[in-house]
């Protein structure tokens, strides 16, 4: 099993965007007490979400959420670690999401790469005109033969395709 590194890097990429800005920013913004399940892998004490609105000088309203660890009396900021935490947990689990639904597009056959060798151009000869034929012409009409008795030519076909081979003797 070969993994697609590409479509991998993908996917993280992805995670991490949706999981950082899209949910962590965006939508703890919007509730701040989200963070609160994430906060206890940075506090060991109890965590506190503190949402200040206030009225800037050019009009509207703005909100200012903080959140707090408080541990035997002492209280500290944590907002900005708390929001990373909190990305990288949403990052993560965003992540294993993406990639269950897109693990066909992450894990590649076996023999990817081997696919299109035929497609290859192989090498002309000296005048570029030659072309190098690997079986004889002998072969190549007992090949066709066989191919028209087990009906996966017509006989039409079969007909054509041995002038071509004939012409070329």
């Amino acid at each position: 099993m070969k993994i697609n590194k590409m479509m991998l890097g993908i996917l993280a990429g992805t995670s991490l965007f949706i999981g950082f800005v899209i949910i962590s920013v965006a939508v703890g913004a919007i509730f701040p007490s989200m963070h609160k399940l994430t906060a206890p892998l940075i506090c060991r004490g109890e965590v506190q979400v503190e949402s200040i609105q206030y009225y800037p000088s050019s009009g509207g309203v703005g909100w200012k959420n903080h959140v707090y660890c408080i541990q035997q009396g002492d209280q500290k900021e944590i907002t900005f670690p708390a929001i990373g935490v909190t990305g990288l947990v949403y990052s993560a689990i965003t992540f294993v999401v993406l990639l269950f639904l897109g693990r066909k597009t992450v894990v590649l056959p076996d023999n990817f790469g081997e696919l299109a060798t035929d497609l290859k151009p192989k090498k002309a000869g000296m005048f570029g005109s030659e072309k190098k034929k690997d079986n004889s012409a002998l072969e190549r009409l007992s090949e066709l033969k066989k191919m028209r008795d087990e009906n996966l030519i017509s006989q039409v076909e079969y007909e054509r395709k041995k002038a071509e081979i004939m012409e070329e003797l």
